[in-house]
């Protein structure tokens, strides 16, 4: 998953460093270069493989900023006024991303297909109202989603976080404000630091937790970030209202070098592999504090020598616009790449699209946030700039409206509107040894290839697949309440993908089909990984199905699992996951309990669905290789475990029926194969019941009748 900067409060680009307005701070804005072009490196795939920092570098300025605004003002007047707080926010921040969400809306629909565009749509409506962020939060701990690639307009999540933020902040000194009033007083700045102390603490406690719990979802949600804002505020509550010292600080440069330096370090050399934002997320937020109390502490011997020449301070001027386009000009690029040539972006023009998002960035800050940022009109009538608001972001909304309809060519029903039964479809009219490709562009097609990804089994439906973070197994009923025999399916998503087969044959043989099912998490004994992190959720609810079906043995047991799920943080997976599903698997033989071991599906080039919107005339170009599908897929560890397991072990290998013929198509008889994330359908699962139910059978039989 991808980092994006924030959106801090402006200060002006494109000047000389010299005749600034007073209070303006050159290292402030070189600092916001170093931000900005650390994201726009590792976006890029430059060598700087923790350039995600740089929304963190970001959030401690925004609170430095914003704050030190806020608490002149309440020192000033007694109070904050919300709506000119949030009409110059309106001012400084809204058009110009108003304009890329337009821009991107009118590209995405030109480049993007399908189901994806869709998607887009949905994104830039969320971006528009600012709770982007927790959309994003939500699709990340959803393993259903986790085929879903980067959206284009994925950077808003930062704006929205910071958005969120600062409904409530100006509205919490607000309260603090009429408080001290109604108490004779006037609000003072011990009581400021307090309560933003305590907003800070909690959310920093709740990051350490949520980070640790749903790591996926808290890079993104606002109150795991909170206290990075603070941080910053915090400082801006210290430094505000005091003279500033004459004659700088020697020491105070030194240390503003060591957090500059430290900032360097942490965007070259952070570990891979860790939880974000957690504790990790002082490495950065703690320097940038210490640089930006240098820069008001210290002289011109101090970082503001690097920060503040010439070219640090325009880039800094420019960030907001930088963060702002360099993203969806990077996916739209990759998209149209795959579009024009099959695959993705090469590293050079990933770099070169990169730097030449600086030019509509320049022109974006030109001539629509100049204009707007320093009129005189607009300043004067923060009500009107509020209502404005309104309406630019309901302009956005607006312009992702035709992304959502989706137009699909397919027919998915016969001429006459009677689909034939199952037994006459998809793997059915599989002949061994043949390839089907003459059968890839049928005249009507189930479910349809641009919506296959929906086609899912119950058990995902049903949310009997529990997420990452649970620990404890859910055991789900299929088929027959009351059968006579119960076959348990355990395992991650490529286990589930199995249960319509089990389903489909489960009432007429008397069949009590047992669910266990966990995201990314395969059924073993061996340690587990995820996204290259250790995976304790996984070895717990392991550990717990293991007793489960002890406490409860089943009649059989159907499995299955992806290529990669063990880690010891040196050797490769694929020797341990063997020796962990031996284990396994052996150890439920001894037991008495069959297993039948579904082998991996293949793994696609491409999601369908993208393929078939680009080739809807012509989906045998969505026919890929089997030999090098089945190579990367979990079959290869699989086949090897099940021989070591040993007797009461059995591998029931369907590439023959997905990829007939040494070719796997998109479409065989009529049902639609594959659905993103390198699954079957379950339509196409269905279809290929006997062969499962036959392997179930087999297993049931007394062991020397198998």
């Amino acid at each position: 998953m991808s980092a994006e900067a924030s959106a801090p409060e402006r200060t002006r680009a494109g000047q000389r460093t010299t005749g600034r307005r007073p209070g303006f701070r050159r290292d402030v804005e070189g600092l916001r270069a170093v931000a900005v072009l650390s994201v726009l490196a590792y976006h890029a795939g430059l060598p700087v493989h923790a350039g995600f920092v740089g929304v963190d570098i970001f959030f401690v300025i925004s609170g430095f900023l914003i704050t030190g605004l806020l608490v002149a003002e309440l020192d000033r007047t007694g109070t904050v006024s919300w709506v000119r707080f949030v009409g110059r926010r309106v001012r400084r921040l809204l058009p110009a991303a108003v304009l890329v969400l337009l821009v991107t809306s009118l590209f995405s629909w030109l480049v993007i297909p399908g189901q994806r565009r869709q998607q887009v749509g949905h994104d830039v409506i969320a971006a528009a109202t600012y709770v982007v962020n927790w959309v994003l939060a939500g699709r990340e701990v959803d393993y259903l989603s986790s085929d879903v690639r980067p959206s284009p307009v994925q950077h808003f999540w930062s704006l929205a976080v910071e958005e969120q933020f600062y409904v409530v902040w100006p509205l919490l000194l607000l309260t603090l404000a009429v408080v001290a009033r109604l108490l004779g007083r006037r609000p003072d700045r011990r009581t400021v630091a307090i309560a933003l102390g305590a907003l800070t603490g909690v959310s920093f406690v709740w990051s350490l937790v949520a980070s640790h719990t749903s790591p996926e979802a808290s890079f993104f949600t606002t109150t795991t970030r909170v206290w990075e804002l603070g941080v910053g505020a915090l400082l801006a509550v210290w430094l505000t209202g005091r003279q500033r010292p004459a004659g700088g600080s020697r020491a105070a440069d030194a240390l503003g070098w060591l957090g500059l330096a430290a900032l360097v370090v942490v965007a070259v050399a952070l570990p891979t592999g860790i939880e974000w934002p957690s504790g990790w997320a002082l490495l950065p937020t703690l320097p940038t504090a210490l640089v930006l109390w240098a820069g008001w502490r210290g002289g011109r011997s101090g970082p503001v020598r690097l920060l503040g020449t010439r070219a640090m301070v325009w880039v800094g001027g420019l960030s907001y616009s930088i963060y702002l386009w360099h993203w969806p000009v990077l996916v739209l690029g990759d998209w149209s790449a795959e579009r024009l040539t099959g695959g993705p972006l090469p590293g050079w023009a990933r770099v070169a699209l990169a730097l030449g998002s600086l030019w509509p960035a320049w022109v974006s800050w030109r001539f629509v946030e100049q204009p707007i940022h320093h009129g005189t009109w607009l300043r004067r009538r923060p009500r009107v700039l509020v209502a404005a608001g309104l309406g630019m972001s309901g302009l956005a909304v607006l312009a992702a409206l035709p992304l959502l309809p989706l137009a699909s060519p397919f027919v998915t029903t016969p001429p006459d509107g009677r689909v034939p039964p199952l037994t006459q479809l998809g793997a059915s009219t599989v002949v061994p040894g043949r390839a089907v490709a003459d059968d890839v562009q049928p005249g009507w097609v189930t479910p349809d290839p641009l919506v296959s990804g929906e086609d899912r089994p119950d058990a995902d439906v049903d949310r009997c697949q529990v997420d990452h973070g649970a620990t404890e197994p859910v055991a789900c009923t299929f088929g027959d309440p009351r059968g006579a025999v119960t076959v348990a399916l355990v395992g991650d998503s490529k286990a589930m993908q199995w249960l319509p087969a089990l389903q489909e044959q489960a009432g007429e043989r008397g069949w009590r089909v047992v669910t266990y099912g966990k995201s990314a998490c395969a059924f073993s004994a061996a340690p587990a990984a995820n996204a290259g992190r250790a995976y304790p959720e996984c070895d717990a609810w392991n550990a717990a199905v293991a007793r489960a079906l002890a406490a409860d043995p089943p009649d059989v047991l159907v499995t299955s699992g992806v290529a990669r799920g063990a880690w010891d943080g040196s050797r490769t997976d694929a020797p341990l996951l063997e020796d962990g599903y031996a284990r396994r698997w052996a150890a439920l033989a001894r037991a008495g309990v069959p297993v039948v071991v579904v082998g991996d599906s293949p793994v696609s080039p491409d999601d369908l669905d993208v393929c078939a919107a680009w080739h809807p005339d012509a989906l045998a170009q969505c026919t890929f290789a089997a030999a090098p599908a089945v190579a990367a897929s979990g079959l290869p560890v699989q086949r090897p475990a099940v021989e070591r397991a040993g007797e009461g072990v059995a591998l029931l290998d369907l590439t023959p029926w997905i990829c007939p013929g040494g070719e796997c198509p998109p479409v065989v008889g009529h049902v639609t194969v594959h659905r993103a994330g390198d699954h079957v359908t379950a339509t196409y699962a269905r279809t290929l019941a006997p062969q499962v139910a036959g392997a179930v059978e087999a297993a049931l039989a007394p062991p020397g009748r198998r």
